[in-house]
């Protein structure tokens, strides 16, 4: 079944939380995330254990509440109670390990985003979700601990690209070298790590194995790779350089 956002707005903000939205410009609330709870099975499964160790050992199951229960919202009211908002000028998330409260712009962000997926005796697991947003002012990592990670991790990159495409865009024809990471994007081409690769030489550009890669015209082997969670704002750096590759 896909990850999509439930089909019921977004419940109203509490007044603190709307007058910080308002203070920094955010606009209209898109979606909220709630935390991510355990099946029945899995917590059941972790009473079971934290039984068992009162039972027989009581400092390990004091040091496994302590430690490992009350970092996850089932066991903690404080935990389940945090939230990731989506407006439309930017975000508000509350951190997950601690009582912090983090206020992101999306003209002002560089988005990374990391997807892994760990195999298990040949079985693919599901894919894990990061997002690190970067501003001068500001830093929020949100992970998987938030419900529908597909969901936010597109809304995100989406909201990126809507909030800087165009001011990217009027820079690149301005003449400046526009940085996103590994590479730079300039009217001259692609550079990465000192090589430059001339848009008229670019046959497209590929998201494959969790990697970014340029193809070259003529060459079976890739120009140039790198880890798609090295490259900040993925979606504007691929926008732009589909936009202009065939210039």
């Amino acid at each position: 079944m896909p990850d999509t956002v439930p089909a019921a707005p977004p419940p109203p903000l509490p007044p603190a939380l709307a007058e910080l939205a308002e203070q920094h410009g955010l606009g209209a609330l898109t979606a909220t995330f709630r935390p991510q709870k355990f099946g029945v099975l899995i917590k059941t499964s972790f009473y079971v254990t934290l039984a068992v160790l009162l039972f027989l050992f009581v400092v390990p199951a004091v040091v496994f509440y302590y430690v490992s229960l009350r970092r996850t919202p089932d066991f903690n009211p404080r935990q389940a109670a945090k939230r990731l908002h989506l407006f439309e000028h930017g975000l508000v998330v509350d951190d997950e390990r601690g009582p912090g409260r983090t206020v992101v712009r999306w003209d002002e962000a560089r988005l990374y985003e990391e997807q892994t997926r760990n195999v298990i005796n040949g079985v693919p697991g599901p894919v894990m979700y990061t997002c690190v947003l970067r501003t001068p002012g500001a830093s929020a990592v949100v992970t998987q601990f938030y419900q529908h990670p597909r969901v936010w991790s597109q809304a995100m990159q989406q909201a990126v690209l809507r909030a800087q495409g165009d001011r990217a865009q009027r820079a690149f024809l301005a003449g400046e070298v526009l940085d996103f990471g590994e590479f730079d994007l300039s009217s001259a081409g692609i550079a990465h790590r000192k090589q430059l690769l001339p848009w008229d030489r670019l046959a497209g550009v590929e998201l494959r194995g969790g990697a970014v890669l340029l193809l070259q015209d003529g060459e079976p082997a890739p120009w140039a790779r790198a880890a798609a969670g090295s490259v900040p704002n993925l979606h504007l750096f691929l926008a732009l350089v589909e936009a202009h590759r065939a210039d």
